[in-house]
This record gives C-alpha cells, sequence and structure tokens, in this order.
C-alpha cells in the first residue's frame, strides 16, 4: 500500500491544457453530402380553382372566371370538391364554392353529399347544400329540404323557403305552412325576415293548401308580410282586388274583405264537393 503511494507522488500531474499525444496529425477530409432530391407535391388544379375563386380578395368578375372553369370541369372534378366541401378545415368560402360547384355539376354523388351537408354542424355546410340543392332542382331534395325549414339557423331556413319555391312541388305547402309562424321567426314579438320568404315560398309553390294561411296574414302587423300575402294569393289564384296604382302598401280594409269573402266561398264549395257522393 506505502509502495502504491509513493509511486503515485513520484508520478508527473497531468494538467488539462496538455494536448493529447495520440491524435492524428492531418484531421480526416469531409465526406461530401450527397444533393437532395426536392419532390414537388402534385398539383391539384381543381383544389387551386375552389381557392381562387372563394379568395374575397379577387373582384367579382375574377372569382366568377375561376369558379366557371371549376365548373367545366365537371364530374371530374366533384371527388376534390365533397373532399373540401366535407373538409372541416376548409374556410367558409372554400366551403360555400364547393357546394354550388356541385350545385352547377349535379349527379348522384353531388345530390347525395348535398342533402348530407343539410345535417353538418357548420351553418355555412348547411347554408352550401341548400344553395346547391336549390341549383339542383332534384325531386329527392323536397323532404330533406321541407327539415330545412326548421333549421336552428335562420338564415338556413329561409334560404330552405326560396329553393322549396323554387322546386315548386305542391306538397311543400304543409310544411311551409307549419313553418310560418314558429316562435323562432319572431324575435320580441317582432316578425322575422324569413316569414317574408316563406310567404311568398308558397305562392310558388301554388298549392291551394297555402291559401288559408296567406289569407290569415293580409292583415300582420309586419307590412311586408302582408303584402307578400297579396303577391301569393294572386299568383296561386290569378284573382287580385288591389287596384293597379296601388304599390307595396299593405291591403287594405276592403281587399282583405274581399279576400276573406272569396275563400269562404270557395273552401266552402271544396267542402261540399268533397262530400258528395262519387256515382
Amino acid at each position: 500500500m506505502r509502495t502504491l503511494l509513493a509511486l503515485l507522488m513520484l508520478s508527473s500531474p497531468a494538467f488539462a491544457e496538455d494536448p493529447p499525444t495520440d491524435l492524428p496529425t492531418e484531421a480526416p477530409q469531409e465526406e461530401e453530402i450527397p444533393d437532395l432530391v426536392v419532390v414537388e407535391a402534385p398539383r391539384d388544379p381543381v383544389r387551386e380553382l375552389i381557392t381562387q375563386a372563394g379568395n374575397p380578395a379577387f373582384a367579382e368578375p375574377v372569382a366568377q372566371a375561376h369558379f366557371d372553369r371549376l365548373v367545366a370541369l365537371g364530374k371530374n372534378a366533384l371527388p376534390t370538391l365533397a373532399l373540401v366541401y366535407r373538409d372541416p378545415k376548409s374556410s367558409d368560402f372554400e366551403n360555400w364554392v364547393s357546394a354550388r360547384a356541385m350545385g352547377r355539376i349535379g349527379g348522384d354523388g353531388a345530390v347525395n353529399t348535398l342533402i348530407t351537408g343539410l345535417e353538418a354542424k357548420r351553418i355555412i355546410m348547411r347554408l352550401g347544400a341548400v344553395s346547391g340543392l336549390a341549383m339542383l332542382k332534384d325531386e329527392r331534395a323536397v323532404s330533406p329540404l321541407e327539415k330545412a325549414l326548421f333549421d336552428q339557423a335562420m338564415t338556413v331556413r329561409a334560404a330552405a323557403a326560396d329553393a322549396l319555391g323554387g322546386l315548386g312541388t305542391r306538397t311543400s305547402s304543409k310544411a311551409l305552412v307549419e313553418s310560418l309562424n314558429l316562435p323562432a321567426n319572431y324575435h320580441q314579438g317582432q316578425s322575422l325576415f324569413v316569414r317574408e320568404h316563406i310567404v311568398l315560398a308558397l305562392g310558388n309553390v301554388g298549392s291551394i293548401g297555402g291559401i288559408d294561411a296567406l289569407v290569415g296574414v293580409l292583415e300582420d302587423k309586419d307590412p311586408r308580410i302582408a303584402f307578400a300575402a297579396t303577391k301569393s294569393l294572386t299568383q296561386i289564384t290569378g284573382i287580385t282586388y288591389r287596384d293597379a296604382s296601388v304599390g307595396r302598401e299593405p291591403p287594405g280594409e276592403e281587399e282583405v274583405a274581399n279576400w276573406r269573402a272569396w275563400w269562404a266561398k270557395r273552401s266552402a264549395a271544396t267542402v261540399i264537393q268533397s262530400q258528395t257522393p262519387i256515382d
């Protein structure tokens, strides 16, 4: 033990700054790094046109030109359009453009995608679905659009009424009448704009099933509703009790009385006819 200690004391101390003696005298040459191959992602012309058509910074004619080019691609564009439409990361503008482009292009895939979109959480998706289906004018959309009259969003309800008016399916008068006086269509007792859309849609549908509701709102507190009711009644029946010189004013007492008298007589005749046995 003492011998080992003596050897340690006689050895020369090593300092950190003393260079090691076993390093190579020449630095090794660095290996050349091979050039990396840059692979560009494939361009998707459909996505590019969607982005351009939905770019709010573009002037309307420019955006419309991109949209027209998108629609011109036809059914080949539908897979990407449906993908962007369903993508939760797509912007509202891209979503809207995709829905309307599907409405212009058409086909079973477009119809099914848009009908499914009426149940989406995003309001813009539901609104775009209504707009696209309105352009398609496909009878398969009638029932889903009638359901959309009771959507939580008022803009969707109004758009659904317009779409049903454009489709012109007379059986839609039932859903339109049922939605006319929903509590959601009023705010603090005041009529909201969606009711005017519903009243006008009843005229466009052209069903006798909407007449009773239209006569019922001839004296509505909202003058827009009362005037729209006279317009729709004339559209359905071909009858008018309004002087041509009268503008968009709500109907007066005489006009209202004439409509009510006509409807009382007409509805009574309908009841009698329905009760008459067939020989």
